[in-house]
Parts: C-alpha cells; sequence; structure tokens
C-alpha cells in the first residue's frame, strides 16, 4: 500500500508539472490572468476612462487626482498617461498597476524589491531563458515519472545511481522540480512587469528628449 500511494503521488506531481508548463504558456502567450483581478480591474477602467478624457479635450485635473489615489504623489504622472493612453488594455498598464507599490520616483525610476534594496526595471527581457528552465524542470519531471515505472522491472545497479531504484526519492525530486517551476513563474511574472515598466519609461524619456 505505501508504494501505491507514493507512485500514485509520483504521477500527480508529474502531471501537475505539466499543468504548471500549460499555465505558464496561457500566462504569458495567449492572456494576462490578472488582467481582470480584482485589486486591479477597477483602476485600469478608471485611468484608462480618465486618460482618454485627457487626450480628447486636454483637461487633466481629474487624472492628476486619479493618479495621486492610484501611485501616490511620487510617480510621474506622464508615466501613468503614457501606460494608459492607448485605452490601458496592454500589459505595460496593468505591470504599472500591480507593482505601484515597489516603485520609487526620485528623479530617476527605480524598483524597491526589498528594504534597502533597490535597482533600476531590468533593460533585458528574460522570459525565454525562464521559460527554458520550467520546461526543462518539467521534462525532467516525466522522466523521473517514467523511471520509477522503468525501475519496477529492471532494477539499476547498486552504485552512484542506485537512488533511481527508490521511488521515494523520485517522488520527492519530482516535487522539489514543481517547487522550482513554480517559484521561477512567479519570478518570470515579477521581472517581466519590471521589464515592461522599464521599457515604458525608456520610451518616456526618449520622446521627451526628442521634443
Amino acid at each position: 500500500m505505501p508504494s501505491l500511494i507514493t507512485f500514485v503521488l509520483i504521477y500527480g506531481g508529474v502531471l501537475i508539472a505539466i499543468y504548471q508548463i500549460y499555465r505558464l504558456y496561457s500566462e504569458q502567450i495567449v492572456a494576462d490572468p490578472q488582467a481582470h483581478a480584482p485589486d486591479v480591474a477597477p483602476d485600469v477602467r478608471q485611468l484608462s476612462a480618465l486618460a482618454r478624457e485627457s487626450a480628447r479635450t486636454g483637461a487633466s485635473a481629474g487624472l492628476a487626482q486619479a493618479v495621486t489615489r492610484v501611485f501616490g504623489r511620487d510617480i510621474d504622472p506622464r508615466l501613468v498617461l503614457a501606460a494608459f493612453g492607448e485605452g490601458g488594455e496592454g500589459r505595460q498598464a496593468r505591470a504599472l498597476l500591480r507593482r505601484r507599490e515597489r516603485l520609487v520616483c526620485d528623479g530617476t525610476l527605480r524598483v524597491r524589491h526589498l528594504p534597502g534594496w533597490q535597482t533600476q526595471p531590468p533593460r533585458r527581457d528574460l522570459r525565454g531563458g525562464l521559460l527554458a528552465i520550467t520546461i526543462v524542470s518539467c521534462l525532467l519531471a516525466i522522466f523521473l515519472g517514467g523511471l520509477s515505472v522503468f525501475t519496477i522491472g529492471y532494477e539499476v545497479p547498486a552504485g552512484p545511481l542506485a537512488w533511481m531504484n527508490s521511488e521515494v526519492v523520485l517522488m520527492l525530486l519530482i516535487y522539489t522540480l514543481i517547487g522550482v517551476i513554480h517559484l521561477v513563474a512567479r519570478l518570470d511574472g515579477y521581472l517581466h512587469d519590471l521589464y515592461q515598466i522599464g521599457r515604458l519609461n525608456r520610451q518616456l524619456r526618449a520622446a521627451s528628449v526628442d521634443g
């Protein structure tokens, strides 16, 4: 019975790893799952409407008040207007809202990761590399799941690879890989938001210089 439970956990873990890859793909390619999150959607709609009104009529008082309420007094209003100027339906606008509490604007835009640790937004998009890590981790989980079946009939000789004969070890490795996939996916979402914000800020600064 313990072995049966272990095998169920092994294949449950493999399915979880595959689902995590599917979910990550959906978040990156198909749609932004946080686009209509309860803590973001109302501000997206309000700021989008005010940005359109400001662009159409030139009235900025309502937008300035909304920016102060949502982001505080330190944020550059031009950054918010640039993000929401096209209706606020893009990833840059939602990224700005999701990470608003981490943004520090004191002449330059910086990100507060932890107390006492601030950096500029990343200039490179690391999404491709992080996605590769998650895919490799998922493939390893599938391999370990298959290995658990292989070692039922063909025991690996004693030696450096003898751990392959233990379904408990294989199960623990699979769930470790699941944890890796989850953490990398969270890191990907965080860094990609910061990359979008940094790109928006650089575009705004370049437009100001050209103007």
